[in-house]
């Protein structure tokens, strides 16, 4: 079985394109959790899994291992992966995940940053970050704010793919598809400000730590959460998903249309891009619902 996973895991990250981090999600949920599950069923070749094999893993995640909604579908979204590809590929002859239904997710609305927020946010940085980071600092929370990349977009831009003459980057998406974004004048002159600072001894990624060392995924999460935490702004989600929830919604508050924001984004889904529409929606509903004159009976 781990043979097989392990070409499973290797066609997502060579014919499919998957990111590193993905993979590793589907490794780590495959791996460490449905294999041994099924080894305690006795059920040592992928051949003998049954549908009633997965709708019981689904269970034990559920209730012994207290994994939302959300969570499993995840999993089961990685089950099914890996059933197709050894259907198309190893010979098996079906897909027992196949007929099984996701577990229902509530939509939660996208958390973002005001106005106000963004200002706070911006000053944060530059009154609390130090001297030898500062200008590093800022242009990363910029780039985010300006462009709405992924983290992963960040720590993998490279210095060929910043042309601040031109004014844009060229990044990479998921499934390796690259985009040019443009940078508006604000987000050139913080890039400008750190390109000069940096160590010019470095020729590959384009933000790196004070050692020259290439950022990782870890590092600009707690940069991004060290400056929303000096700036005193309290939201449920802390990370850099918050400033690119926050790049979509200023857009659509700024009139751009929903199909505009989708690609600037890099949505897969145009679905994915109107839960920021439904947000304006729902705070034109609750401004109207207070509009209450207390008028006596006619």
């Amino acid at each position: 079985m781990q043979r097989a996973l392990g070409r499973f895991l290797n066609h997502l990250n060579v014919e499919r394109g998957f990111s590193p981090a993905t993979v590793a999600a589907y490794r780590l949920d495959l791996e460490k959790g449905f294999v041994p599950f099924l080894g305690r069923r006795d059920k040592n070749r992928y051949h003998d899994v049954t549908k009633e094999d997965v709708r019981a893993y689904l269970d034990y995640l559920a209730h012994a291992r207290g994994n939302s909604s959300a969570a499993r579908a995840r999993k089961l979204s990685a089950i099914r992966s890996l059933f197709n590809y050894l259907v198309e590929n190893e010979g098996l002859p079906n897909n027992p995940a196949a007929s099984i239904r996701s577990p229902k997710i509530a939509e939660k609305e996208p958390c973002y940053l005001t106005d106000e927020e963004c200002f706070l946010l911006l000053d944060a940085v530059s009154r609390r970050a130090s001297p030898r980071n500062r200008k590093r600092d800022m242009a990363i929370v910029m780039l985010f704010l300006h462009t709405g990349a992924r983290v992963s977009e960040l720590v993998n831009l490279k210095l060929n793919d910043v042309d601040l003459a031109s004014g844009f980057i060229r990044i990479t998406r998921k499934r390796n598809k690259e985009q040019h974004l443009h940078l508006n004048a604000e987000a050139v002159k913080a890039l400008a400000k750190y390109k000069s600072a940096r160590l010019k001894a470095q020729d590959g990624r384009f933000f790196v730590t004070g050692q020259g060392k290439d950022l990782n995924r870890a590092f600009v999460y707690a940069l991004v959460r060290k400056y929303l935490e000096l700036a005193e702004i309290r939201k449920d989600k802390k990370g850099p998903h918050l400033l690119r929830h926050t790049f979509c919604t200023r857009l659509h508050r700024k009139g751009v249309t929903p199909f505009v924001i989708r690609d600037l984004a890099g949505h897969k889904s145009l679905a994915t891009t109107m839960r920021y529409v439904n947000i304006e929606k729902k705070e034109q509903a609750e401004a109207v619902d207070k509009l209450v004159f207390g008028l006596a009976k006619v």
